[in-house]
């Protein structure tokens, strides 16, 4: 053998031994949204979170009816809500769209990423156009749902190319309409056409909505997916039933294991743990969101991931 090619291929093997040897487990952020709390005030919901033993926070959800964030980056709200994060420890990751007029939407969502980057946070997770006047036996009809898919395009197209600037991701999720499933998650992102507009992955919601296998469903989208929702569900379509992550009928195991072979590094959101819908007090919300942790934490490590706490 000539000696450079036998020199190349010692040099190729040893590199690789030292890949393997150096390798570490993708860190994963471990987001818990205050959205569990929305019936108390925002203060007890981070102070919830921060109880749990979570890091990072998602925020932006409405708490006792009323607007948490709202769309000025200098404003009150952003402000108190930034103080409350520090004081519990907490760094925001993620925020919700918020509600948005019909009109001038790209112009409000633009005012929601400022709000975003005020508070250091790095995701703005949204839905899409939904498919449903009331969801499950009401659907929209053919023409009003396209005049609705057109307009979400444009508006993301726009407030797309602003994200951009602000190193800010949107994050479409599955929620009925043009993101009902993965499949459409990933006809919609090249019709956009917008780096910082990315798939969130909701496992919860394509059971729910749509009732079909979320496990054969990621596998479309998931090399383009920033975010996944740690949302379980159980029974058909439409049943409300959404408990604690990793006691439903969704297999994350599976969908962890496809999400790291697609490179997927985070974050990993929890939302929902409402069960069946009824009305928990703060203490037992307390309980639930911790278990999800510890849930979520074991279903990450069997996987292949790690906990990303710094």
């Amino acid at each position: 053998m000539d000696h450079r090619l036998f020199t190349r291929i010692s040099r190729t093997i040893c590199h690789a031994e030292n890949r393997l040897t150096v390798w570490r487990p993708l860190l994963i952020k471990l987001v818990c949204l205050t959205l569990p709390y929305a019936n108390y005030p925002l203060e007890r919901g981070i102070e919830g979170v921060a109880r749990a033993g979570y890091s990072y926070v998602g925020l932006g959800w409405s708490h006792e009816g009323e607007d948490t964030l709202g769309f000025d980056p200098d404003g009150p709200l952003v402000h108190r809500t930034k103080t409350l994060c520090e004081q519990a420890g907490l760094t925001p990751v993620v925020i919700g769209l918020g509600s948005t007029p019909a009109r001038d939407n790209a112009r409000y969502l633009m005012r929601r990423i400022d709000v975003c980057r005020a508070l250091g946070a790095e995701t703005i997770q949204m839905g899409g156009a939904g498919g449903y006047r009331r969801f499950p036996h009401e659907p929209l009809a053919p023409e009003v749902f396209r005049a609705a898919h057109e307009a979400y395009v444009a508006d993301l197209q726009e407030a797309g190319t602003y994200a951009q600037k602000q190193n800010i991701i949107l994050a479409p999720k599955p929620h009925t309409g043009n993101t009902a499933t993965a499949k459409h998650l990933a006809r919609l992102l090249p019709e956009i056409d917008r780096p910082s507009v990315r798939a969130c992955y909701d496992p919860g919601n394509v059971h729910y909505y749509e009732g079909i296998s979320p496990e054969d469903d990621f596998p479309h989208i998931a090399d383009q997916t920033c975010k996944i929702i740690a949302k379980d569900h159980i029974g058909p379509k439409a049943e409300n039933n959404f408990p604690i992550p990793g006691e439903g009928d969704i297999d994350f195991e599976r969908i962890f294991a496809t999400a790291l072979e697609a490179g997927f590094d985070g974050p990993v959101v929890v939302e929902r743990v409402n069960g069946t819908g009824g009305t928990f007090t703060a203490e037992e919300i307390d309980i639930r969101i911790r278990h999800s942790r510890e849930n979520v934490i074991d279903l990450l490590n069997s996987a292949g991931f790690a906990l990303d706490e710094t």
